[in-house]
């Protein structure tokens, strides 16, 4: 793989390579720090630590009985990332998402003025935040933009948190540098897909570049509104169903390489869909 094939689907080798390391110490760290203060970051779940999912598994484990929450879709040949903070809320998919977009995206100048689109108080958000940029972070969960809140006056970073709609964003024309979206755009309807692309491109400046990261070949991603949603309409399973869903606004354009590459390795799985594998993926999409 060359170092400008950028748009792919998910290898955990990336994180072996020498190049991930310090990143992967830094979210270590990162993770540690946030405990410390008693400021956590979401699980990949979405959830904090006093949700009643997450208290169940801390009530299971300490019990010393086996917990199918937050396990239940991880492959059957997982394996933990070597020196994980927490496998157990951050599993090493997170890391991948975090590592790729920040090593392979738009390379963000001190001070610069980013949006993270969905990932309130999630560990990306907090990774971006603690570089010292002003972050921008929204989400339709008021708990979690209170938490967002809590972690930037703790940590007295530049970050601000908003319940926001990604379809209805509440900021001016050209107002950030870059913007981000980690695994949150499987979880939308096509128009809204469409929707929010058209405002996220409204607030980017031109040529300012939007990573994401989604559910690639997910037989049946959940879908706000909706639940599990096997419909074609909303598939990211093949080049065709990430061009419409990514690219016919006309509004982007891929930064790197022009077709996405799948390597067809497969390290989720869907246990609502007999165990149907699948992955995640990563696009860099410049604003025209």
């Amino acid at each position: 793989m060359t170092e400008h094939v950028i748009n792919k689907s998910m290898d955990r080798d990336d994180l072996l390579a020498p190049w991930a390391q310090p990143r992967i110490a830094a979210i270590n760290a990162l993770i540690a720090r946030l405990y410390a203060a008693g400021t956590p970051m979401t699980s990949w779940y979405g959830s904090l630590p006093e949700d009643g999912r997450e208290q169940e598994v801390q009530q299971a484990l300490a019990r010393g009985e086996q917990t199918t929450v937050g396990m239940a879709n991880r492959g059957p040949d997982y394996v933990a990332l070597p020196g994980a903070a927490d496998d157990l809320r951050i599993p090493w998919y997170l890391y991948w998402e975090i590592i790729w977009v920040m090593t392979h995206g738009p390379q963000l100048k001190p001070g610069s003025r980013v949006l993270d689109a969905g990932g309130t108080a999630s560990l990306f958000s907090c990774y971006l935040a603690s570089l010292g940029h002003e972050l921008h972070s929204i989400d339709l969960n008021q708990r979690l933009v209170a938490q967002g809140e809590k972690i930037a006056a703790a940590m007295g970073w530049n970050l601000h948190s908003y319940v926001m709609n990604m379809a209805e964003l509440s900021f001016a024309d050209g107002y950030f540098d870059h913007a981000y979206s980690i695994c949150v755009f499987e979880h939308l309807d096509h128009e809204l897909k469409q929707r929010a692309l058209t405002e996220m491109a409204r607030v980017l400046r031109p040529g300012g570049v939007l990573s994401i990261t989604f559910d690639y070949r997910n037989p049946a991603p959940y879908v706000v509104g909706t639940g599990h949603d096997d419909r074609p309409h909303n598939q990211l399973a093949t080049m065709a169903d990430l061009q419409r869903a990514f690219l016919s606004t006309g509004l982007f354009e891929l930064m790197g390489n022009p077709q996405f590459v799948d390597n067809g390795k497969r390290y989720l799985v869907h246990p609502a869909r007999d165990d149907r594998p699948y992955s995640f993926g990563a696009q860099f999409l410049r604003r025209r």
